[in-house]
């Protein structure tokens, strides 16, 4: 929409300015290109990663302005409990180090109050239940369709940046177990939404989601992203039986695919590639020296990028990583953090009409197959993840909103 003239009585000139309107379709923009872009990473020599989200994060930013405002159902205490470890930890690490590591200032630091901002931001877009079903299929189809590009490059052998690392699919996201929970984030999204009221993906494409992202969450070779899927299912036999079946279909299919194209001796190759016991015994080596240092400081903890900035490593599991860097307080603050995530959604669902409880129902199921996927590496930083956690802080206010108009919402999904 064009920028309109106005004309201001008090001094007698006229200004144009951009209307709040304007702002806002630019402010949609920029959240539907971040979340386009929510698969994709570009690695520059190992020295160097571009996420194009980030850019559409800072376009958002901009157009909102001053205009962002914080729920407190939204944005609790923990949220700034969880700003407040972050700066005692970086203080700790100066203490212990003499410094703060670069790399825990940028990518921990300044990486955590940017995902924050991102968090906020995508709660003060989504403010109907259409728009919230609408950016969900923007995640899936984006989700769905790279992977699809991901699939044909593992099985055609055609090399495509970025998309097979070591034999395992990675998709963009560089790393295959982060790539994975991706996939079982998505999945959860899929398969709670399919069967009911509002469809984010009908007809075919609904079943080629189906086939695809089991594909891609066996061919990531995760074992984290693994248990992720096993919280998502185990949840599945309580709340929606029925899709067990359909689930079980689409992983058969996708397996029998495979070994039709691979033959029959890839079993061992699968095998091997899903045990990696050489990377098992490292993970234990790591996490062994982490409780080395937890002995040394177990209530403040070591410091914010100390385990990096001494062995050259990250852990690779987020509750270790809270209880050695950032301590018994840190770690304590971080798993109330999660929890409270549970408890908005449980909330959410019972005041929520029965036509909005399945997507509800998969925020929750995809925030436990990300505490999941955090037993294996620091899930933290999953832009996706926190995707999923606004759009179930979103659900307080448009649940509210829905019964204080005291009639049913009609939406179809957008």
């Amino acid at each position: 929409m064009p920028s309109q003239p106005i004309q201001v009585p008090s001094s007698g000139v006229h200004a144009t300015i951009r209307t709040p309107f304007t702002t806002r379709k630019l402010m949609l923009a920029a959240v539907v290109g971040y979340i386009v872009c929510l698969p994709m990473q570009f690695d520059f020599g190992g020295a160097f990663r571009f996420a194009p989200s980030d850019m559409f994060l800072l376009i958002g930013l901009l157009a909102a302005g001053l205009r962002l405002k914080l729920d407190r159902r939204q944005f609790s205490s923990w949220h700034w409990g969880m700003l407040l470890i972050f700066v005692s930890a970086s203080g700790v690490s100066i203490v212990w180090n003499g410094f703060l590591p670069r790399y825990a200032l940028l990518q921990k630091d300044v990486g955590f109050l940017l995902l924050l901002l991102t968090y906020i931001l995508l709660i003060h877009v989504t403010d109907t239940w259409e728009r919230l079903y609408r950016l969900l299929r923007v995640f899936l189809l984006s989700v769905v369709w790279l992977n699809a590009v991901a699939l044909f490059a593992f099985f055609s052998g055609v090399r495509i940046p970025f998309m097979v690392m070591d034999g395992r699919l990675a998709g963009m996201l560089i790393d295959p177990n982060a790539y994975g929970g991706l996939l079982v984030t998505a999945f959860a999204v899929h398969i709670l939404t399919s069967g009911g009221p509002v469809r984010l993906l009908r007809g075919w494409m609904g079943l080629f989601a189906t086939v695809t992202l089991s594909g891609g969450i066996l061919m990531t070779f995760s074992r984290s992203s693994w248990i992720g899927l096993a919280l998502v299912l185990m949840a599945l036999t309580v709340t929606k039986p029925k899709q067990l079946i359909r689930i079980g279909a689409s992983f058969v299919v996708a397996f029998a695919a495979l070994l039709l194209y691979k033959g029959t001796a890839y079993l061992d190759v699968f095998g091997s590639m899903a045990s990696r016991p050489s990377q098992i015994q490292s993970r234990l080596d790591i996490i062994s020296k982490a409780y080395e240092w937890i002995a040394q400081s177990p209530l403040i903890g070591i410091g914010l990028g100390t385990y990096n900035h001494e062995l050259r490593i990250i852990i690779h599991n987020t509750p270790m990583w809270f209880m050695t860097e950032f301590g018994l307080i840190g770690f304590l603050i971080y798993g109330g953090f999660m929890l409270w995530y549970f408890l908005v959604g449980i909330r959410s669902y019972r005041a929520a009409e029965p036509t909005h409880r399945p997507v509800i129902l998969a925020f929750l199921l995809a925030h436990a197959a990300m505490i999941g996927l955090s037993m294996g590496i620091e899930a933290l930083y999953q832009r996706y993840w926190w995707f999923m956690m606004a759009m179930n802080a979103a659900c307080i206010h448009l649940t509210d909103s829905t019964r204080q108009k005291g009639s049913p919402s009609q939406t179809k999904g957008g």
